[in-house]
């Protein structure tokens, strides 16, 4: 758990974070300008977590700083629902950028996006990587509230977890297609070893015949190719 943090909010209340890919226009969009409402620098973490890597090491390399973003709109998917985390990149627009206007002075890399669902509002968690050490390890001296930021989806990334998520849906229809109803109760959508849970059972007997022409239909699905 996060034992200090530095926070500058802005100047208005927070409202639930727009996200832009449950859009009709925005379902594959995966870039968007956005507006910094509150930038938290990690200073300490207590116990071990992997929950945000970034913050084990906090203080060991000066150049590359622990924190935590939201935005009022985002590409990024939170993490939920079976599916994984979007991971990518935040950059800050017109101002902060070196002298030949080239590259920003900083950046952050964004490896964990989570949403309350009380409020609506999505938190970026990664960490900033400074490149110059003239700026400070404060929040007060990259993404200020109410500035300007570019958000961008890794979309390597999203692609194949897009994809994994879909076939958890050529299941149902696979299973339909067997004319077995069972009504799914949980889908995983992550790459270390996804599956659909339904609710019921298929006779012990007829298991493995059942599951020969689950496979044959899914593949008849792939065939297919539907867009």
């Amino acid at each position: 758990s996060v034992s200090s943090a530095l926070t500058v909010p802005s100047n208005t209340a927070m409202a639930g974070t727009n996200l832009i890919h449950l859009t009709y226009d925005g379902n594959f969009q995966l870039e968007t300008e956005a507006t910094v409402v509150t930038c938290r620098v990690i200073n300490s973490r207590s116990g071990t977590s992997t929950d945000n890597p970034h913050c084990d090491g906090a203080g060991k390399d000066p150049n590359n700083v622990p924190m935590e973003l939201e935005l009022d709109a985002t590409t990024m998917h939170p993490q939920g629902g079976g599916q994984p985390t979007d991971i990518g990149t935040i950059v800050p627009l017109s101002t902060n950028y070196d002298a030949e206007g080239a590259s920003p002075l900083y950046s952050a890399t964004i490896d964990k996006v989570t949403i309350d669902r009380a409020t609506g509002i999505v938190t970026h968690a990664g960490s900033v990587t400074l490149k110059t050490d003239n700026i400070a390890r404060s929040e007060q001296n990259f993404f200020p509230p109410n500035s300007k930021v570019y958000v961008s989806v890794n979309q390597q990334n999203r692609r194949l977890l897009s994809e994994c998520h879909t076939a958890g849906h050529v299941v149902d229809a696979a299973m339909a297609k067997c004319e077995k109803l069972l009504p799914p109760t949980k889908g995983y959508h992550f790459m270390d070893g996804p599956y659909v849970e339904y609710r019921g059972n298929i006779d012990v007997k007829e298991r493995e015949q059942f599951l020969e022409k689950l496979k044959v239909a899914y593949q008849e699905l792939i065939e297919q190719d539907i867009p």
